[in-house]
């Protein structure tokens, strides 16, 4: 599911690993370790993969695999710094 590579991270107050594929434009997000699941009930935790560019100012296209199945989705900021995943319904 990794599409970009992974060549720097750093962690966030939460537990969360954010991975970055360094580039001449600078460091863009290509994978999330332990990545929190914010629309699901509890707290789901799961690797998160970016799949594309983004698509607007505030959201990039993800995925995950949870329980053995692909979850589609986009990661997007929680309003206290961390970066966060949330599901979509189509």
């Amino acid at each position: 599911m990794q599409k970009y590579r992974a060549d720097s991270n750093e962690t966030q107050s939460d537990g969360a690993i954010v991975w970055f594929a360094d580039w001449m434009g600078g460091a863009t997000i290509s994978r999330i370790n332990n990545c929190r699941l914010v629309n699901l009930h509890g707290d789901m935790r799961a690797t998160v993969y970016i799949t594309g560019a983004p698509d607007t100012y505030f959201s990039t296209p993800a995925v995950c695999r949870l329980f053995g199945c692909r979850v589609k989705g986009y990661i997007t900021g929680d309003g206290e710094g961390q970066i966060v995943f949330h599901h979509c319904y189509y």
